[in-house]
Formats: C-alpha cells, sequence, structure tokens
C-alpha cells in the first residue's frame, strides 16, 4: 500500500511540475481567420491585452477549458477563441507578447496567420447607396445598403450591419429584406437594408463604409455519414459614396430657425366661448418629415395680457422606429381674468423645404375667443365690483388637491347577465370533485415522470442502436450490391452508438478486448475502402451473433421517481435561485454620481422582475438623487409593500415622502405604526396570506390527528403535541389575517400609486372636452381594471373608477 502511494504522490509531483505554456494554434475548422489562445497548465488573470494589428482586429468569440491524459500525464488547458477580421487578404502577423496567468507572466511567441480570402475573392459585395448625391443641408435623405452573395455559397449572416453614421445624423438600419435575381445564369441572394440620415453643415464628405460578417460554404470536412459543411466567415465592406452638401440659400427668410423638411402646423382653441376664470385650451401642433433632431420646438405665441398663462411642458412624439418623422404639439392653458373679445393668432413657421429648394412659411388662421362676465348670483342686488387688472405677476389658480379619494364622476354601465351558479346538493357530491383533479394529478404527474425518465434514460440510445443494427444485418442479408455500402455505413454508424465511441473515425482498437467486433469491423472498412470491395461469407452471421451476444440494460421504471424526472420543477427553481445577481454596473454609476445611468439600469432590471424590491429600492434611491421625489416615493412605496420589514426600506419611505409632498393614506399609518401596523410590518401581504395557508394546513393536520385519536388510542404525547399545533395554528391564522387586512387594497397585485397630480377621466381620452373628469391626486391609491392605448382604469374602494394615463402610475407589484 505504501509503495500505491508513493506512486500516486509521484505522478503528481510530475503533474504539477509540468511547464505552463501559452501559444496561438489555428482553429479546430481550418479556417485561417479561427484562432485559439491556449493556456497549458495556468488560466489567464483576466482579460489577455492583445497587442494591436495594423490591418486587421481580434474579436473574442468563446471560451471554453479541457484536460487530456496521455500515459498518466494530465494537461489542463484553457483555450481562448477568436476570430481574426482582416482589412486585406493574406496573411496576418500577430506579434509576441506578454500575458498574466495565475503563474506569473508567460510570454506568447509571434504568430503568422494562413492566408486569407477577401469577400471581393469569393464573389461577395457590399454596396451602400445614397439616394442622392447632391444634397441640402439638413436634407433627410434615403441611404440603402445591399449585401450581393451567390445564393449557392450563401450560409448565413454572421453579425448585424456595422456602421458609424457619423458625421451624419442618421436612423437605425431597418430589417432585412432578401431578394433573389439570376445574374449571368447563377442566383444571387440581395439582402438589403434602409435607413434615413442627413449631414448638419454643408461640404463635402464621404460615407462611412459599412462592414458585416457573413458565412459562407466552402466545401466539406469527413466523409459518409460524418460529412459536415465547412463554413467560412468573411467581412464584408462596402463602398464608401461621396457626398456634396450645399448651403441653404441666403439670406435665409425671417424666422427661419433651421427646420428643413416637409412639415404641416395645425391650431386649436377649445372653447371658443368662456367666461372669467374658465381655463381655454389653445394647441398648436406641428407634424411631418424633416431634421428634428436640430427643431427645438414651436414658434412664440403673444397673448392679451388679460390672460394668465399656464404653459405646460410641450409633447414630441416620433413614429414608432423613426427618428425624423415627428408630431410636436403644445398645449397652453389661457385663464381670462376680464370680459371681452379677443383675437389668438396668428402663428408662423418658417421652414426650408429641400424638394422646391427655397423657404415657405406655414401660417395659422386667427382665431376670436369671446370671454363673458361671470353670472350675478341669484337675488343678489348688489352689483358686481370690476375686475381688477391682471398684473405681470399673476398666477393661475391651483386646483385643490383631493382629500383621500377622487370625487364622483358617472361610471361604466354594466353590460350583459350574470346569472348566478347553482350549489351541489350533496356533500358527497362536491368531495368527489374536489378530490377527482388531485387523483389525475397523480396519475398525470406519474405518466409525466415515467416519459421523462424513458427520454432521460442514459441507456436509451444504445437500445436503439442496437434495434436499427438488427434490421440493418437483415436488409444486408439480402440486399443487391449497389445498396451494401450504405448499409455498411450505417452498420458502421450505429456500432459506434451501441459501444458509445465518441470518435467521428473509430478504429478496431476502440473495441477493447472484444475481439469479435474489432474483427468484424476491420472487415467492414476493408469492404467499404478496400479493392476488392467484398465481405467473408461468414460475416454476416457472425455480426448478427455478436449482436445477440451484447447486452443492453433494458429501461428501470423506477428510474420514474429519481428527483430529475418526479420533480424537474425543482432543478429550474435551483437555477433560478442560483441565477448570477444583477449587475454592479449600476451600483457603480450610482457611487460614481452617474445617477442617469444607474436609473436605466435599474429600470431594465425592473421591467424583467417587477417584485425585486431591491431594485425598487436602488431606482428610488436614483431618482431621488436627481431631485425626482415624487416619482422616487412611488418606487420606494413599492419597496416598502414588497419588503416592509427592512429597515432601510422604512427609513428611504420617511425620506422621500417628506421632500414628495404627500403621503398615501393606505401608508401614512405605517409611518407612525400602532399595534396593527407593528404585526403588519413582519411580512409583506404575499408572505401574510403563504402564512394563512400553512396555519390551515396545520389546524387540519392537527385537527386530523385529534380525530384519529378518538378512533385509535394514540400516545398521550402526540395528543398533547396535536392540540399545541392547532392552538399554534389558530395563533398564526389570526396573525396572517390580521397583518394581511391592515395592508388593505395595496395588497391587491393590481394596486397602483399616482405619483404626480392628474387627471381622472370618464373615457380614456384627452380630445372630447364634455367628458366629466376630476382631480386626481399625487399618492392615490388605486386597483387596475382595465388597460386601453396607454389609458389604464382605476377603481377605488368608495366604487369610483376612471381613467389615467399610464405613466402618470406606478404598479407596487406588476
Amino acid at each position: 500500500m505504501r509503495y500505491v502511494r508513493l506512486i500516486f504522490i509521484s505522478l503528481f509531483l510530475l503533474t504539477a511540475a509540468r511547464a505552463q505554456t501559452a501559444q496561438w494554434v489555428t482553429g479546430a475548422s481550418g479556417d485561417p481567420a479561427d484562432l485559439q489562445l491556449v493556456f497549458e497548465n495556468c488560466t489567464p488573470d483576466g482579460d489577455p491585452r492583445l497587442p494591436a494589428l495594423a490591418d486587421a482586429t481580434l474579436s473574442f468569440a468563446g471560451r471554453s477549458e479541457q484536460t487530456s491524459i496521455v500515459n498518466f500525464d494530465v494537461t489542463r488547458s484553457v483555450i481562448l477563441a477568436y476570430r481574426v477580421r482582416a482589412r486585406n487578404g493574406g496573411s496576418v502577423q500577430i506579434p509576441a507578447f506578454t500575458v498574466k496567468t495565475n503563474k506569473g507572466d508567460l510570454r506568447v511567441a509571434a504568430f503568422t496567420t494562413g492566408a486569407m480570402r477577401q469577400a471581393a475573392d469569393a464573389n461577395v459585395h457590399g454596396r451602400l447607396e445614397p439616394g442622392a448625391n447632391t444634397l441640402w443641408a439638413g436634407e433627410v435623405f434615403p441611404l440603402t445598403y445591399t449585401l450581393d452573395v451567390a445564393r449557392r455559397t450563401f450560409n448565413q449572416l454572421g453579425s448585424p450591419v456595422e456602421w458609424s453614421a457619423t458625421p451624419l445624423i442618421a436612423e437605425d438600419w431597418s430589417k432585412a429584406e432578401p431578394s433573389e435575381v439570376n445574374q449571368g445564369g447563377e442566383a444571387r441572394l440581395l439582402i438589403t437594408y434602409r435607413t434615413r440620415a442627413y449631414a448638419k453643415a454643408p461640404g463635402n464628405l464621404t460615407v462611412n463604409a459599412t462592414n458585416q460578417l457573413v458565412n459562407l460554404i466552402a466545401g466539406t470536412v469527413g466523409f459518409g455519414l460524418f460529412q459536415q459543411q465547412r463554413i467560412e466567415q468573411l467581412s464584408v465592406t462596402s463602398n464608401q459614396p461621396a457626398l456634396v452638401i450645399k448651403p441653404l440659400p441666403q439670406p435665409a427668410s425671417p424666422g427661419f430657425t433651421g427646420a428643413v423638411g416637409q412639415f404641416r402646423l395645425n391650431s386649436k382653441v377649445v372653447p371658443a366661448s368662456a367666461t372669467v376664470g374658465e381655463p381655454v385650451t389653445w394647441t398648436l401642433e406641428l407634424s411631418g418629415t424633416g431634421n428634428w433632431p436640430d427643431i427645438a420646438g414651436l414658434p412664440a405665441r403673444e397673448v392679451s395680457k388679460d390672460f394668465q398663462v399656464i404653459q405646460p411642458q410641450a409633447k414630441r412624439t416620433p413614429t414608432e422606429g423613426k427618428l425624423f418623422d415627428v408630431t410636436f404639439a403644445e398645449d397652453v392653458v389661457l385663464v381670462p381674468t376680464r370680459p371681452g373679445t379677443y383675437t389668438l393668432g396668428p402663428v408662423e413657421f418658417t421652414y426650408f423645404d429641400p424638394k422646391a429648394g427655397a423657404y415657405k412659411t406655414l401660417t395659422t388662421p386667427r382665431t376670436t375667443v369671446t370671454v363673458n362676465p361671470p353670472a350675478a348670483p341669484k337675488f343678489n342686488i348688489t352689483p358686481p365690483a370690476a375686475a381688477e387688472p391682471a398684473t405681470e405677476s399673476a398666477k393661475a389658480p391651483e386646483a385643490p388637491a383631493p382629500a383621500g379619494l377622487p370625487a364622483a364622476i358617472p361610471r361604466d354601465p354594466l353590460p350583459g347577465q350574470d346569472p348566478a351558479a347553482t350549489p351541489f346538493a350533496r356533500t358527497r357530491t362536491l368531495a368527489f370533485f374536489g378530490a377527482a383533479p388531485f387523483v389525475a394529478l397523480a396519475l398525470g404527474w406519474l405518466a409525466l415522470a415515467i416519459g421523462r425518465a424513458r427520454r432521460t434514460d442514459p441507456a436509451l440510445a444504445r437500445r436503439e442502436a442496437k434495434a436499427r443494427l438488427a434490421a440493418t444485418l437483415q436488409r444486408l442479408s439480402s440486399a443487391p450490391d449497389s445498396d451494401r455500402r450504405e448499409l455498411l455505413l450505417a452498420w458502421q454508424h450505429d456500432s459506434a452508438r451501441l459501444w458509445q465511441i465518441v470518435h467521428a473515425a473509430p478504429a478496431a482498437t476502440a473495441f477493447g478486448t472484444d475481439a469479435a467486433w474489432a474483427q468484424l469491423w476491420q472487415e467492414s472498412e476493408r469492404a467499404l475502402y478496400g479493392t476488392d470491395g467484398t465481405l467473408p461469407a461468414d460475416w454476416h452471421a457472425r455480426a448478427t451473433a455478436a449482436l445477440a451476444a451484447k447486452s443492453v440494460p433494458g429501461f428501470a421504471p423506477w428510474r420514474a421517481f429519481l428527483p430529475r424526472n418526479l420533480l424537474p420543477f425543482l432543478f429550474a427553481v435551483a437555477v433560478l435561485l442560483a441565477a448570477p445577481p444583477l449587475k454592479a454596473d449600476a451600483i457603480a454609476d450610482y457611487r460614481q454620481g452617474d445617477f442617469a445611468a444607474a436609473e436605466k439600469t435599474w429600470r431594465a432590471a425592473l421591467a424583467e422582475n417587477p417584485t425585486d424590491w431591491i431594485v425598487r429600492h436602488n431606482l428610488a434611491l436614483a431618482l431621488a438623487q436627481q431631485d425626482r421625489w415624487p416619482e422616487a416615493a412611488a418606487h420606494a412605496t413599492a419597496a416598502f409593500v414588497q419588503k416592509p420589514g427592512r429597515e432601510a426600506n422604512r427609513w428611504n419611505l420617511a425620506l422621500v415622502y417628506e421632500k414628495a409632498g404627500y403621503t398615501p393614506a393606505e401608508i401614512a399609518p405605517f409611518l407612525t405604526p400602532g399595534p396593527r401596523q407593528h404585526l403588519a410590518r413582519f411580512a409583506s401581504p404575499a408572505v401574510w396570506e403563504q402564512a394563512l395557508i400553512a396555519s390551515s394546513a396545520l389546524a387540519a393536520l392537527a385537527l386530523g390527528w385529534l380525530i384519529l385519536s378518538g378512533y385509535h388510542r394514540r400516545a398521550r404525547w402526540t395528543q398533547a403535541v396535536a392540540a399545541l399545533s392547532l392552538v399554534l395554528a389558530l395563533g398564526l391564522g389570526a396573525a396572517a389575517l390580521t397583518g394581511r387586512s391592515t395592508y388593505g387594497p395595496i395588497a391587491h397585485p393590481q394596486a397602483a400609486l399616482v405619483w404626480h397630480d392628474s387627471v381622472l377621466r370618464s373615457i380614456p381620452t384627452e380630445a372630447d372636452t364634455t367628458q366629466k373628469t376630476t382631480p386626481l391626486g399625487a399618492g392615490t391609491i388605486g386597483i387596475i381594471d382595465q388597460t386601453f392605448l396607454g389609458w389604464v382604469r382605476l377603481s377605488f374602494t368608495n366604487g369610483q373608477t376612471g381613467w389615467v394615463r399610464q405613466d402618470d402610475l406606478v404598479r407596487l407589484w406588476k
């Protein structure tokens, strides 16, 4: 025994003493553009710093590890795969460099790749074609990129279109549009992408070339059934069209602010007749196609000093997926302070039309608004005092914020009929239908487990191969010579499967000590690739006997009860629990003061998992750092409801409510908690519901045991344990009911919080001015029961319902 230990220790020391190396090798595909940086007996320390190449770039393609044992010599390798993208044909020189590993610094020797083809050598071309070569500054023009490749050699696209639009302002490329043409008797595949762009400054410029990877079929590798296509990846670089950008004519028209394109200007005033103090909305809308990134806003408007002006933020609405098709709307609310007749407008907007090559001016018509004096109260014999003239510093009267729930407005009618269901007449019927699903569930579950066990049985492939071998040998006994080669290849393929040989072209030695199979394999090789091409006369009989003697384990039904077959969902849950946490990029951005970047990352994470209270909490912090306190308070509320037991959530909640200027009525008791709130804060509403279910199950088990003890004598201590369990279950159930009910409507999965002052509407539109509305104060909590094109309908505990913009809400759960 001591000698065995010495042998293993010596082998270990020899393995540990092996030298560490790092070197370039060509990938297994044989493509000179596929390179591998192989680390033997060491691992790289971080990402290697590769040397810069003059006419090529190295793109990382993946990492793998492998271990090989040859004559007790263990070699562990880490392989980093790279793709060479050369700008010119021929070989690429990679100079020597030093790389850091866990065993110290290693020197990687210089390496020269094999000769690489260019896309033009393979008759693959990329064309970049603008709609015109002479354009005005700011003129939006179409740009088309077409990939031209032979249909017979095309495999698939290796990457999306890579293109730097600078100095152009451009939209994203459209989806690929494939088509096929015949050129010189050869089928050519044309893959077209489209975009639009414009140049801001005049002058001569050259459009940057596009670059795209294309996978081409470059022959085959292997033989027989193991034959497969060899794929070669080439980088296709397009042409660089030249553009002449003309300056706009001078002098420019008065009022021109840089808009170039085709536009429409609309004006609407509602209502045309109002009374003193009643708001009048003047809407100005500019739409069309043009250089919208350079258009700052709408022209200024002039109104009488007899109006108090409330100007909300303008809305810029681009067409989906378009950068240069935009509708820009601005609503100005005018509150008249004295009666009279007033004229609004006209409003002028000057732009340059590149199609006409001239400046144009859009003008809205004048609109007359009549302001009537306020109606005198009934039985008032004192004439009303004259209205005081409006001053420059006068402000619009603020609408009173609603206290608690919104005021009443008409509710939706109830459609259709709703007959009530009839209960079961016998309890036995109810019990039967209640138990039947669980019996069906158990049978279905067992069937699923057996099916999964069959599919995952490691011996399944061998049993199938053995069955196919029997059929192949039967056909070989009477097959003509023309079919014998195909059947022999099938016999070899399934024999390798039966013996679990993974080599693509195994030798006879792969069958180990089984001389019969080794001899059969050698004879089949001679028949397939030798000059004679015949099998021995007794080959078929010996092959049939060898197949019969080869045993394969059968299917074991007990495998259905293995955890991976009986409970596969547990493994899915384990994978989810083992998933890596959110990257620390957002936290790093937050600590560096880049709160906008941190907000963007946390919003993306929140879209994937709305019930992640940590993301909610962090998003609230990022918004608070940007002084966006009302929205921060909404997300802090969601974080608190989802995890009320964390002190960080409670502390942050009190802070943001103080800054946001509102506190929801449903949350206020938790800030100065009483006994009920102290109890409820131990868990979220969902956890209290789970506790209620658990208490019901425990109470049922305890009662069941006590009932069983009444029929059959049981040990007294078990009855005491059952009684104590029943008491604990009742206590837990009472606590769960109290905790869950304390949260009220915020425990509903569709609960949402209005995070800034808004308006509750009868119907989901802002265009209908005759509908009934009521103010909706910040901090109001309602339940979402319908959605419609960016609108949601809220229902409240007093039965009120109404519509509000989805952007005005933050959902607490989903």
